[in-house]
C-alpha cells in the first residue's frame, strides 16, 4: 500500500543527499550554496533575482516550482487521511458515528493551548474507539498524564499511565487531585506506573496489578502522544508481539533522538532527522526565517578563523542585531575577553556577507521543503514495517493537529 511511495521517497533522498545531509551553520565557511545545489536549480535561481518569497510557485522559476511540487507529493499529505473525512469510518468501520463523542476538556489552566489542542483531538479519536469496542487504554511515555485524565474525565474510561518520569507522575498525581474537586470521574480510572518502556515491557502484567478486576481478551488499546525517539519503535514492536493488543494509535515526535529504521534500505544522518522536524506551515505562514540561523552563519565564519569547531552555540540569543548575538555565543562558549573582536571587527564581517543574506535563506527554505520528504521516509519506515508484518487488518497515517500549533501533527494507527 505505501511501498510505491516509499521508493520515490527513497530516490529523492539519494538525489538530494548533499542539501540533506549539510548542515546550515557551515553555508559560508563550506559554500554550500555552490557545493550542495543541483547546477540546473542553482542557475535558475541565480538568473533571476533572488528574493526570499519562494513559497508560492512562480512562472519565473519552472525548476524550482517542479521541486516544491515534487516535495509535496512525496510529502506525507499525499498519503494520509484526515480525522475530519468520512474516510475515518473506513479505517474504523466497527466504531460508528464517532463524531457524537467529541467532547471539549474541561477548563485545565496548566494545559497551554498546544497540549489542550493535541489532547482533545488525539484522546476523541481514542476515546470513541474504547468506548464503542469496550477497551482498556495504556498511554505510553504519559508524561503527566494529560492525556490519560482527559480520556478517564471525558469518557470515563481506565487507563495505564506509564512514564519513566518520577517527577512527571508526581505532578500528574498532583493535577489529578486537583481536578478530582471540580470533576466527577474516579481517580481510580487512571492508574500511573513510573517505569522505562522498551519493546520488553510488560504491560499484560501492570494492568493485572493496577486493574485486578479487568478481563483482558484482546481489548487493550496502545497509545502515545508524541511518542519520543525509539519509544515509538518500542511501542511498534510490542502491538505486534503481544497479542491482547489489539489497536495502536501513536504520534510520533523527536525523530533526531534515534538512529534506529526498520528498514535496511534506509537510513538517516542526525543532520537529516533534525531537518525532518522542520515545519513548513509555520515557515510558509511566517514568510520570514529567523534572523538566528544566518548569524550563527556569521559566527561560524569567526570561530573558524580563531581554531574554534564544533562550538554548541544553542538557542536564546538576542536577535536585535549581529554584534549582541556574536557577544552572547562568545560568552556561553566560554571565549577568553581578549580574544572577543571589537565592536567595529564583528559589524565589518556582518557586513561583508550582509550580500549573500537572500541565497541564505533561500537556500534554507528548500531544506524545510526536503524536511517534507524526510519526515514521510521516517514514518513510511514504520508503516511498512507494520504492512509487511502481516498482522494488521487495518492501517493508517492519519493527520490529526492543526501543523502551525503542533507540527508533529501525524499519527500512526493499526488494528490486528
Amino acid at each position: 500500500m505505501y511501498d510505491k511511495h516509499f521508493d520515490e521517497v527513497i530516490c529523492f533522498i539519494n538525489t538530494y543527499e548533499k542539501l540533506i545531509n549539510c548542515h546550515i551553520v557551515d553555508f559560508i565557511t563550506e559554500n554550500l550554496w555552490e557545493t550542495c545545489l543541483p547546477d540546473p536549480l542553482r542557475s535558475e535561481l541565480e538568473k533571476n533575482e533572488i528574493n526570499c518569497d519562494y513559497w508560492t510557485e512562480n512562472d519565473n522559476y519552472p525548476i524550482l516550482n517542479n521541486f516544491i511540487k515534487l516535495t509535496r507529493s512525496l510529502s506525507l499529505q499525499s498519503c494520509s487521511i484526515e480525522i475530519d473525512s468520512k474516510e475515518f469510518t473506513h479505517v474504523l468501520p466497527d466504531v460508528g458515528n464517532w463524531k457524537k463523542f467529541k467532547c471539549k476538556s474541561a477548563k485545565m489552566d496548566f494545559m497551554n493551548a498546544k497540549k489542550l489542542h493535541e489532547v482533545e483531538s488525539l484522546g476523541n479519536i481514542i476515546g470513541t474507539i474504547a468506548v464503542s469496542t469496550d477497551n482498556l487504554v495504556i498511554d505510553a511515555g504519559a508524561g503527566k498524564a494529560y492525556l490519560s485524565t482527559f480520556l478517564a474525565e471525558n469518557h470515563k474510561i481506565p487507563v495505564l499511565a506509564i512514564d519513566s518520569s518520577q517527577s512527571c507522575s508526581n505532578g500528574a498525581i498532583c493535577k489529578q487531585k486537583q481536578l478530582k474537586k471540580k470533576m466527577t470521574c474516579s481517580q481510580n480510572l487512571v492508574q500511573y506506573v513510573v517505569e522505562e518502556i522498551n519493546e520488553k515491557t510488560n504491560y499484560i502484567n501492570m494492568i493485572k496489578q493496577r486493574f485486578c478486576d479487568w478481563n483482558i481478551n484482546r481489548n487493550l488499546i496502545l497509545t502515545g502522544l508524541h511518542t519520543c525517539g525509539s519509544l515509538t519503535h518500542s511501542a511498534i514492536k510490542t502491538f505486534l508481539v503481544t497479542e491482547d493488543i489489539r489497536i495502536l494509535c501513536i504520534v510520533p515526535c523527536c525523530y533526531h533522538l534515534t538512529n534506529e529504521t526498520f528498514n535496511r534500505r534506509i537510513s538517516f544522518s542526525k543532520n537529516a532527522r533534525m531537518l525532518a522536524q522542520q515545519c513548513i506551515e509555520r515557515s510558509t505562514k511566517n514568510k520570514i526565517m529567523p534572523s538566528s540561523l544566518f548569524y550563527r552563519a556569521i559566527l561560524q565564519v569567526i570561530l573558524r578563523s580563531m581554531g574554534i569547531y564544533d562550538a554548541r552555540v544553542g538557542r536564546g540569543g538576542p536577535l536585535n542585531d549581529f554584534t549582541s548575538y556574536a557577544r552572547w555565543a562568545f560568552s556561553r562558549i566560554g571565549v577568553k575577553p581578549e580574544k572577543i573582536l571589537s565592536e567595529e571587527e564583528l559589524i565589518n564581517v556582518y557586513q561583508l556577507y550582509m550580500p549573500i543574506m537572500k541565497k541564505f535563506y533561500v537556500f534554507q527554505m528548500l531544506r524545510v521543503h526536503i524536511g517534507l520528504v524526510l519526515e514521510a521516509a521516517i514514518m513510511l519506515d514504520r508503516m511498512i514495517f507494520l504492512q509487511e508484518s502481516n498482522g494488521c487488518s487495518k492501517l493508517a497515517i492519519l493527520r490529526l493537529f492543526d501543523p502551525v500549533l503542533s507540527p508533529r501533527h501525524y499519527g500512526i494507527i493499526a488494528i490486528k
